[in-house]
This record gives structure tokens, C-alpha cells and sequence, in this order.
């Protein structure tokens, strides 16, 4: 038995098991089980492949023989995933050590080969040794993401960051950011002595602090820069073994602005930001143009004010505790929060604050610095709307560039049309299974072309420019219904209801309700009595909403999250027909035009998917 401390600390192997018998799959099960691993197991490939693109593996132990896809396929299949390529895996299989056999293995990517019946001992080594080195081929490669995330944020990192030997004071280690901050290269710089750089008002100073040989210190100092300018840098030093880890933050433009204080008061004044004083008491004490100008006070009116004239009600609690922080010492730097203006419109602002002191210590007043961002915060919803939907789109189109190309078509031409040969020239030769196996690559091989169709589709739908216009949605469904009706015999019961009109794309939306209702029509197909159920949602924030609403099969709403996802599919081929693609259609086409998609259902009682689309523009048709 190997020594299981080999092991990664904190690390637990996850090993999925492939076999079309259970009683195998029980017995690696036991034969393997340990604290430090957990199993996952599948009967069939399809399966494993699910659960190999949705789950963290550590090791992959693949049976060889199994019904419709057998374990070279699976593995071939595992290989070409970014995701999965690098798991390792060991086929399983009963057949004898031959060596094409072994060969075609290795070719699908197999790490090893266990021969049925299994031996404990070897089976146990090997897993092991496996797993060992793929825990830590991984935990390697974390490390070294982190170790390059820190030495990234190092070197892009605006303040001087740098090591200096305590004794002689001389640079050993700094990153990039010495060339912004003195105009330095960092060759020049390395093994050089800080006290070169200093003015000479400022040596004495860093000498002293030197001797005082302090665990953790901070002071400022003027520097010259290669231009020969001054640059002001406040400095923060650890000092370790012998060695200085210092931060040096230019604060130059600091300096500057004490020294334009005065000039600084007239801009505050003009400011367009809402800038003003208020002491402890809330009571306004000064109040500059560009609070006129955002809350439609005077500064007479302010004056008489509080600033709890300007907070809504229900943030009067908290804007105290905000008071009672800065008034602690506390600095607030651009938080969102709530305001109300003279006539009582309700803004967003950014809010910022300090407290200011006398000579003495005691607490002055209170600064704030509030920026009016109604407009901006409305304007950035609609960015982040746009840019779920690229990013939606953009993770799809990578999972389909590992599933999904145009060479699959000819292997499968292929495929199809010797099958076809083979049932025709061959059909007496053929006994009633063999022709059934033939049966069965047929069929597999029409459902393959079916997936690829659907695939191409739903990458396509992510690259075709919307071409909006108004559209008749009863008209729409109307088409739809004659052609699924001239596809599939159902006896379905469809009421139609009232269907506000809308703006889109006129033949993606065609699409939308051409995969709602033939999904509708499948799924309640069963039903003694199907029923299917068109209507819309009240508008509410600018948005129409359209329902399909079936009494079929249902689903669980445990496992709603999946129905939108490319083939994610809640109910087996064995059940109903599909690829598992038509609803990831849908929501595509959905997003793209701004809207949104859900459904509910209820097992044995039905299912209802919704959608939102912008309502249309309103036109003025009246002539100016």
C-alpha cells in the first residue's frame, strides 16, 4: 500500500469510474476507497462526459468495452476539452495485452493500462502513484499563478516598491515603478545608495533613523529625480534581518497643493461638486455654487439648514453613524448614498468626507465632497446590460469551439452513406441483429447531424446583426402553428390571448416562438388532454412579456438552471427527441435584444417559459 502522507496536504482525490456494470463499478469503488478520495461514477459515456465537462477530476478510470460509445471514444473526445485534457487516465478492459490494442490506447491519451480481473496491489499502486502527481502537477501550477499575480502587482504597482540593505543603505531589490516616479532605470538604480538621491537637508534624518534601528518606521523626503527635479516621497519601512522592505509613495502633487491652498479655495468655490462644511452638530457652515447648482438651495437657505434636509428619511440613521465615524477621524472616500434636492427629487451622489482640526487637535468641522451621478449610474446600468450579454455570448462561443466544427460533417457523410451501402448490398447476409446494430448507426449518425445543425445554428445567432422592426406577434404565432402543424400530428388544444406588438429582429423572433411551442407541443404530447396556453405578462418598466404555458410533463424546479444551457437536457432521448440545444437558442436570441428568460413547472403538471422584450418606441405619427 502506498504511504497516503505522499499525498498534497488538504487535498482530496476526485476519481471518476466509467463501467457499464454496476457490480464493477461497486468493486474498484472498494477496492480503491480511502478518506483522502471521493468517487464519481457513470454507466455509459455520454454520462461520464457530463460529468467530466462539469466536475473537478483527479483521475479518470475508463472501461474500455461499452455499448454505444466505448471508452477510446470517450477518451478521444476527453482529450480535445480544454478542461479535461490533462486528467489522467488508465483504461480498464478484459482484453488481452496485444499490442495494437495497447497502441490505440495510448493514442486516445491513456496514461495506463488494468487488465480484468484486477489486481489489488497493482490497481492500488497505480492510482495512487497518478493521483499523486497530478494533485501536485496542480498544486504546482497554482503556486506559480500566485507567485506570478504578486510579482505582477509588484511591478505595476505605482508606488517605488524596493529592498535596501539597512547597513549601507544601498538599493538590492525595485520594481518598475522608480522609472515613473524618478526617471531612473531600475539597472541604474540597483546597488546604488538611497543617500545619493536625497537633498542634503534630508540625510542627517535618514542617518539618525538608521541608528535607531526601528522594527517599522515612516518619514518623507525630497529626492532628486533624474531631470534633476525634486519629487517628495513618503516612505514606510519594515525592517527584517538586516534588510529594509520599504513603499515609497510620491507626494509630490500633495506638496504642491498646500502651497496653492488659497487658489484652491476660489475653485472649491466655483466647483460643479457640491462642496461644503458642517460641524458636529449637523449645522451647515458653508456651502459653495456647485451645491447651489445640485440641491437648488442658496447659501443663505443652506446656512439656515442641517444637512438632514438633504437625506431622505430613511437613511437618517445611517447618515448619523457616517458622522459619527468622521468625527472619529475616519476618512469617507467616494460612497454611493442618496440625496433630496429642493423641489424633492431624489438623486445618487458620490459622497465623499474628512474631518478638519484647529491647531489645537479639536474638531473643526466637517468636509464633504458630494458629486451628483443620477445620470451616470442610469448610463452605467444599460453598460453593464450590454456587457452581460457579450459576456454571455463569449462563453458560449468557447464551448462550442471545442464541440462544434464544420469537419465533423464529411466523417459523418461517410458514416451514413456505408451504413446505407452495407443495409442495401448486405441485407440478406445479415442476421436480425446485426441489422439492427446497422439500424443503430443510422439513427446515431442522423442524430449527430441534427446536433451539428443545432450547433452552427446557435453559433450563428451570436454573429447575425439584429435587424429590428415592428412585429405582429399573433401574426407571428400564426405561421409558426401552420408550419408545426405541417411537421407533427398533435391533438393539442392552443389558446391564443392578447400579444402587445413589439420591436425585434422578425426572423430570430420567429425562431423564439418556432422552439417555445414545438417544445410545448413535444412535452405535453403524452397528456391525455394537452393544452397549450399563449399569452402576455403587464408591462412593467419598459419591458413586454410573453408566456407559453403547457400541461406536459413539467420539470423540477430543483434543476431550472440547466434548461438554458447547451445540452442541458432534464428528460433522456428514451422520453422525448432533442439535442438539447432549442432553449439555449431562445435565450440567446432573448439577451441579445435586451430581455430576459425563465420558466416554472411542476413535475406531472405542466411547464411555463417566460420572456421580456423592450416594449416598442411610441411614434408621433401626427404631422409637425
Amino acid at each position: 500500500m502506498p504511504n497516503t502522507d505522499t499525498m498534497p496536504a488538504g487535498k482530496k482525490a476526485n476519481i471518476l469510474i466509467v463501467d457499464d456494470n454496476k457490480r464493477n463499478i461497486f468493486s474498484i469503488e472498494r477496492m480503491l476507497a480511502r478518506p483522502d478520495r471521493g468517487f464519481t461514477s457513470a454507466t455509459n459515456g455520454k454520462d461520464a462526459l457530463k460529468i467530466a465537462l462539469g466536475k473537478d477530476l483527479d483521475l479518470i478510470l475508463l472501461d474500455v468495452q461499452m455499448p454505444q460509445m466505448d471508452g477510446f471514444e470517450v477518451a478521444q473526445i476527453l482529450k480535445t476539452n480544454r478542461r479535461t485534457r490533462d486528467v489522467p487516465i488508465i483504461f480498464v478492459s478484459a482484453e488481452k495485452k496485444e499490442h495494437e490494442f495497447v497502441g490505440k490506447g495510448f493514442e486516445e491519451g491513456a496514461i495506463d493500462y488494468l487488465y480484468k480481473p484486477l489486481d489489488p496491489v497493482i490497481t492500488e499502486a497505480k492510482v495512487s502513484t497518478l493521483v499523486q502527481q497530478y494533485l501536485q502537477k496542480k498544486e504546482l501550477a497554482e503556486k506559480n499563478t500566485a507567485l506570478e499575480k504578486y510579482a505582477w502587482l509588484i511591478n505595476n504597482s505605482a508606488d517605488l516598491i524596493c529592498t535596501i540593505d539597512a547597513a549601507t543603505l544601498k538599493f538590492e531589490e525595485v520594481n518598475r515603478a522608480v522609472t515613473d516616479v524618478l526617471g531612473f532605470s531600475r539597472e541604474e538604480i540597483m546597488g546604488t545608495s538611497l543617500l545619493f538621491y536625497l537633498h542634503e537637508e534630508d540625510k542627517p534624518k535618514l542617518q539618525k533613523l538608521c541608528l535607531e534601528n526601528k522594527e517599522r518606521f515612516s518619514f518623507e523626503t525630497r529626492v532628486w529625480a533624474k531631470n534633476r527635479s525634486i519629487r517628495n516621497l513618503n516612505w514606510n519601512i519594515v525592517n527584517r534581518n538586516g534588510q529594509w522592505f520599504a513603499n515609497a509613495r510620491d507626494i509630490t502633487g500633495v506638496k504642491e497643493a498646500e502651497e496653492i491652498r488659497n487658489y484652491l479655495a476660489a475653485v472649491v468655490r466655483q466647483s460643479n461638486e457640491a462642496i461644503y462644511l458642517h460641524d458636529a452638530e449637523g449645522r451647515i457652515i458653508s456651502w459653495n455654487r456647485g451645491a447651489e447648482k445640485i440641491y437648488g438651495f442658496s447659501e443663505k437657505e443652506a446656512l439656515k439648514m442641517k444637512i438632514w434636509n438633504i437625506v431622505p428619511e430613511y437613511l437618517l440613521a445611517e447618515a448619523q453613524q457616517v458622522v459619527n465615524t468622521i468625527m472619529e477621524g475616519n476618512e469617507v472616500r467616494s460612497v454611493e448614498t442618496t440625496r433630496i434636492t429642493k423641489t424633492g427629487e431624489v438623486i445618487d451622489v458620490l459622497f465623499s468626507a474628512s474631518v478638519l482640526l484647529d491647531a489645537g487637535g479639536n474638531l473643526q468641522s466637517i468636509a464633504i465632497t458630494e458629486r451628483d451621478i443620477t445620470e451616470e449610474k442610469r448610463a452605467n446600468r444599460e453598460l453593464e446590460r450590454a456587457m452581460k450579454e457579450v459576456n454571455v455570448m463569449n462563453k458560449e462561443l468557447e464551448s462550442f469551439s471545442y464541440s462544434v466544427s464544420h469537419d465533423l460533417r464529411a466523417p459523418l457523410r461517410a458514416l451514413n452513406g456505408y451504413s446505407q451501402m452495407l443495409e442495401e448490398d448486405f441485407q440478406q447476409v445479415l442476421d436480425e441483429e446485426g441489422r439492427r446494430w446497422l439500424a443503430n448507426i443510422r439513427s446515431n449518425a442522423r442524430r449527430m447531424g441534427m446536433l451539428i445543425d443545432d450547433l452552427l445554428a446557435f453559433s450563428r445567432m451570436g454573429r447575425k446583426e439584429l435587424q429590428k422592426t415592428p412585429v405582429d406577434m399573433k401574426e407571428i404565432i400564426a405561421e409558426v402553428l401552420r408550419e408545426l402543424e405541417g411537421s407533427m400530428v398533435h391533438q393539442a388544444l392552443i389558446e391564443i390571448g392578447d400579444l402587445p406588438p413589439t420591436h425585434a429582429d422578425r426572423a430570430l423572433l420567429r425562431q423564439v416562438w418556432t422552439n417555445l411551442l414545438s417544445n410545448a407541443l413535444k412535452y405535453s404530447a403524452k397528456t391525455a388532454s394537452p393544452r397549450i396556453t399563449i399569452g402576455s405578462l403587464e408591462e412593467q418598466e419598459g419591458e413586454c412579456g410573453y408566456y407559453v404555458q403547457d400541461n406536459g410533463v413539467g420539470f423540477n424546479m430543483d434543476y431550472a438552471g440547466k434548461l438554458f444551457g447547451v445540452f442541458q437536457r432534464l428528460h433522456g432521448d428514451e422520453e422525448f427527441e432533442g439535442t438539447g440545444v432549442g432553449l439555449a437558442i431562445v435565450q440567446r436570441i432573448i439577451v441579445r435584444h435586451g430581455g430576459k428568460v425563465w420558466a416554472k413547472g411542476v413535475p406531472g403538471a405542466g411547464a411555463t417559459f417566460f420572456f421580456t422584450l423592450p416594449c416598442p418606441p411610441i411614434v408621433n405619427d401626427e404631422k409637425q
